[in-house]
């Protein structure tokens, strides 16, 4: 490979477009314990249990935690975890400005690839007359992702972006150097999208990290308790809305799956690896919320490291090379 293919690859690997090849796979064989009770509900009266708030439950009836759910879960305490300056939020329309840098990178990448036909050497001049049409590609983004407030900036940032990567002050620019120029200014001018839609996905990018359903190791008791919504004015029981809801006691083991793409947890140098590897550590010493009626002591789920088995895989030669070890040796936990 030279040295022009490997920065290629390497810029779109830091901007989260490289789900077009494999260098490292990861999967994780999790264990987790609900700590607390837990209660993941599919809505009031559905099905036909006779409580009012049921869990979600298979064709066999047996309680499941939805992969969505973990997914969310573990998002969810990512964002929480870092600066919403640094990060978007999943609930609120920095998802939209996120999903645009996204979308606008990748029409860039594609925009470049159709100068590759010429090598690795490419005319800036050709470039640079189909500036236009880079623009209005990126025009065109505005409208779509009108939700974000900061939609125009960002297209005019991007816009410059390519016009100082382009002012080499020569015919032609190798591929490596423009993705480099590239890189140095999109990082500049923070259109990059953040760590967390790396890893999980946005609307215009593809999540790196897929999420099974987690499986009860075991059978499942659940449980009903009856309880009463509090008048918010007068502190005291609502009239008329006494309710009960299913709930899976404390102590129970589920099994999941997590399967990443170019993800490497021991890749120091990879904000989306260790961004992962963090979730994991606080999984196992802490452990996370999932589900509902958490502000009441439901839903902590903690990772059981000496069960959990990460298998890590790098490609050699068209061959994945793979080596498994537990949790609590990868990460020490």
């Amino acid at each position: 490979m030279s040295e022009d293919h490997s920065r290629w690859l390497a810029f779109k690997r830091s901007m989260g477009l490289d789900h077009d090849y494999l260098a490292h796979y990861l999967e994780v064989r999790a264990v987790v314990v609900n700590e607390e009770a837990l209660r993941i509900g599919r809505g009031r009266g559905e099905g036909f249990e006779g409580s009012d708030l049921p869990v979600v439950k298979d064709l066999n009836n047996v309680p499941y935690i939805p992969g969505s759910s973990l997914k969310g879960a573990f998002r969810s305490w990512l964002e929480a975890l870092h600066s919403p300056l640094d990060t978007c939020r999943a609930s609120d329309v920095s998802l939209e400005c996120c999903s645009l840098k996204a979308e606008a990178i990748y029409k860039l990448v594609e925009w470049i690839k159709r100068e590759l036909y010429r090598g690795f050497e490419i005319p800036t001049k050709a470039l640079s007359e189909r500036l236009s049409e880079l623009y209005g590609i990126l025009d065109s983004l505005k409208r779509k992702y009108g939700r974000c407030p900061e939609a125009d900036i960002v297209v005019e940032r991007f816009k410059e972006a390519v016009k100082l990567a382009l002012d080499v002050g020569k015919e032609k620019v190798r591929l490596g150097e423009l993705v480099e120029r590239l890189q140095g200014h999109v990082e500049g001018y923070k259109l990059k999208p953040c760590v967390i839609c790396r890893v999980f996905g946005n609307k215009a990018l593809a999540a790196h990290v897929n999420i099974s359903d987690a499986r009860p190791l075991g059978n499942v008791l659940t449980l009903v308790r009856t309880r009463v919504a509090i008048d918010r004015f007068t502190q005291a029981a609502l009239p008329g809305a006494l309710f009960d809801y299913e709930y899976v006691p404390a102590g129970y083991k589920w099994a999941f799956k997590l399967v990443g793409w170019n993800i490497n947890l021991s890749d120091s140098g990879h904000d989306a690896s260790q961004l992962l590897a963090a979730l994991l550590r606080h999984l196992a010493l802490h452990g996370v919320p999932a589900g509902g009626m958490k502000s009441v002591g439901h839903g902590l789920l903690k990772l059981a490291p000496e069960e959990t088995v990460v298998k890590t895989c790098t490609v050699e030669r068209g061959e994945l090379r793979c080596e498994e070890k537990t949790l609590r040796e990868v990460l020490g936990v």
